[in-house]
């Protein structure tokens, strides 16, 4: 089996995880479950950069010690990636007893080669970006690249002999044109390769939370060149040999742009220098605005991935997984990988409605009534086979590979949402309500949208892994496989279990871009384009009188209750977002007003038969009751 090592850079513990930051471990994870499936051996490793001035000072502000401060600080990062289903095989952390090894090992090597000697470093430095800089860096007397104040200093250093490898450096990229991507970049680090390299400082004097130089206790390692080293320790550099020779040299880095220099330069000198193989290609993505600005901790207008899945669950009534899948959907199909992108609301809204809930989610929705209504939901036998329906989507499922390949994601999805749009119009051409119950051709139209669909499903999984397990564990045929993408592997005979519509569309408007995390967001009813609703829609609800016999929070909701009624003969649950406004002692006994004909929704795993009916002006929120006793189900005229 082929073996593909791919690894994001490792994510510096000072900073919290926002969309931004957690879109390149979301694009890895792409990459690493669609290797997976094509039987790759996938080794991924992700993890948390904990060294340097910045934690150090930070800590002893804060009171605490700086291992203490880094070991919180790294599990809020973990345990963001294992909400999101990041699918790492290694989450290392430089502070990691292996890691501090191989880098104090690789720091000897290269001092014993004579690459790394001492010296005197008079200059400008940024702490905040842990950066030596140069006078023709500044812009303005600040760092270039975070704005911040740099210092001036004067210290003796360890420094790495980068300028001797400028040559066999430009050689190496003028032969390997693909080792950096996109092509701006491989172009950029070039450039910066011919103007000439200059030797780096590889130790700091002026703090000590770090790995110690190994032969001289006065110097910590730079953290960069600490950093660095992980790629080599999460693969066993230092206590596994067998799994080193295996997997490195490294397939792939997913980096982001503001760190390629560090990458595309220092990183391929440090292996040529150590005699290690550099590896195969990195690739450096572009950054997140959102709503048109820098998302900035200091701005306050970072979006927190876990909150805003949590959040749009509640807003979309579907489950945190559900969440989590169009999240990762949104920021894989918004921009090309490799450019910058925008965040919005807006777009986040109307590619969940048109994308997942309109062109998916009713396929499904179609094809599966369809099938329950002729043949009593049970996938039928093919008679004969739809050669162009056929070619369409192999030439559709090649092109996707090639996308993926090239890591072109967004386009890869657009591949993927053509065969769903081919599929949605193949209902409309065949009209299967037009054809006989229990014929061959109503069965094969039946059969060739569920054979889609698992295809479909299939070509999504790396990216919406949670969605695909759902519909392809209905059809019997949850393989985790592309070997598994031939038409006609759909086993015909087996009953598909019904289920309700996985993205319900959301027929709300955001109002305001102020949110964090989107507990500011507001939302409105989106209104009709006359302000009024015809008599005859209204008189479609049925309201009635409801008795609240139970209520009871929901499990991890701030918002959220579980609500018990009675309607008189039957007994329903309802799940309403009212916690913030009752607690459920002061429900128990309220006689309100529901919707009775409302469509089931899942809440938070929860089905939800039914919605109360509310006044909110948001900053309250009264709850529609009677002003006389009247019995639980009485009809609202």
């Amino acid at each position: 089996m082929e073996k593909f090592y791919i690894t994001t850079a490792i994510y510096y513990v000072n900073d919290i995880p926002h969309i931004g930051s957690v879109s390149e471990a979301i694009a890895t994870d792409v990459i690493a479950r669609y290797k997976r499936l094509k039987g790759f051996d996938v080794f991924f490793s992700t993890g948390t950069d904990e060294h340097s001035q910045k934690i150090e000072n930070r800590a002893i502000s804060e009171g605490v010690e700086p291992q203490k401060f880094v070991d919180k600080a790294s599990a809020v990062w973990k345990n963001t990636f294992d909400k999101l289903r990041i699918s790492y095989n290694r989450f290392i952390r430089t502070s990691d007893n292996d890691h501090v090894q191989v880098v104090q090992d690789f720091f000897n090597k290269l001092y014993e080669k004579g690459d790394i000697y001492p010296g005197k470093y008079e200059g400008w430095y940024c702490i905040r970006e842990e950066m030596f800089l140069k006078d023709s860096d500044l812009i303005d007397g600040k760092c270039p690249y975070c704005g911040g104040e740099v210092q001036k200093i004067q210290e003796e250093n360890y420094f790495f002999r980068l300028s001797k490898y400028r040559d066999v450096l430009l050689k190496y990229y003028e032969e390997h044109k693909d080792f950096l991507r996109p092509e701006s970049r491989y172009n950029e680090i070039v450039n910066v390769i011919k103007s000439g390299l200059q030797d780096v400082s590889v130790s700091r004097k002026s703090f000590k939370f770090g790995i110690t130089v190994p032969f001289d206790e006065t110097q910590t390692i730079y953290v960069w060149f600490d950093a660095l080293i992980n790629y080599l320790t999460a693969a066993g550099f230092y206590n596994d040999k067998e799994k080193f020779e295996k997997y490195w040299p490294a397939n792939l880095h997913i980096i982001g742009k503001d760190i390629t220099r560090f990458h595309g330069i220092i990183w391929p000198a440090m292996l040529l220098s150590y005699g290690l193989p550099l590896p195969g290609s990195i690739f450096a993505h572009g950054f997140w605005n959102l709503e048109g600005t820098r998302m900035s901790k200091s701005l306050g207008n970072v979006v927190h991935p876990v909150d805003f899945v949590n959040k749009f669950s509640e807003i979309a009534q579907i489950n945190e997984d559900l969440s989590i899948d169009v999240l990762r959907y949104y920021l894989s199909r918004e921009i090309n990988f490799g450019q910058d992108g925008d965040f919005k609301m807006e777009t986040y809204l109307k590619r969940y409605n048109a994308d997942l809930a309109n062109d998916y989610g009713n396929l499904i929705n179609r094809t599966l009534t369809m099938l329950y209504k002729y043949n009593d939901g049970t996938v039928p036998s093919l008679t004969h086979l739809d050669n162009e329906a056929i070619k369409f989507m192999e030439d559709k499922k090649s092109e996707y590979m090639r996308y993926m390949d090239e890591l072109n994601l967004s386009i890869a999805l657009e591949e993927v949402w053509q065969i769903i749009s081919y599929l949605n119009n193949y209902i409309q051409v065949k009209e299967p309500w037009n054809l006989n119950r229990g014929s061959s051709e109503l069965n094969d139209v039946l059969y060739n949208l569920i054979e889609g669909i698992r295809i479909t499903t299939i070509l999504l999984l790396p990216f919406m892994p949670f969605i695909g397990e759902i519909i392809l564990k209905l059809m019997d045929s949850y393989s985790g496989d592309f070997n598994k993408l031939t038409w006609g592997d759909l086993k015909s005979g087996i009953k598909i279990q019904k289920i309700p519509p996985i993205f319900p569309r959301i027929n709300l408007l955001t109002k305001s871009a102020g949110y964090r995390g989107v507990e500011k967001e507001k939302i409105e009813v989106k209104e009709s384009e006359e302000g009024n609703i015809k008599y005859n829609d209204f008189s479609k609800l049925d309201l009635r009188v409801a008795e609240i016999l139970s209520a009871n929070r929901v499990p991890d909701s701030e918002k959220l209750i579980k609500i018990n009624v009675s309607l008189g003969k039957e007994e329903r649950t309802i799940v309403a977002g009212i916690g913030k406004f009752y607690s459920p002692e002061e429900l128990v006994g309220k006689k309100i007003i529901i919707i009775k004909n409302l469509e089931p929704r899942e809440l938070m795993g929860i089905k939800s038969n039914g919605m109360l009916l509310a006044a909110s002006n948001n900053a309250e929120l009264s709850l529609i009751t009677i002003d006389r006793d009247i019995d639980a189900g009485t009809k609202i005229n």
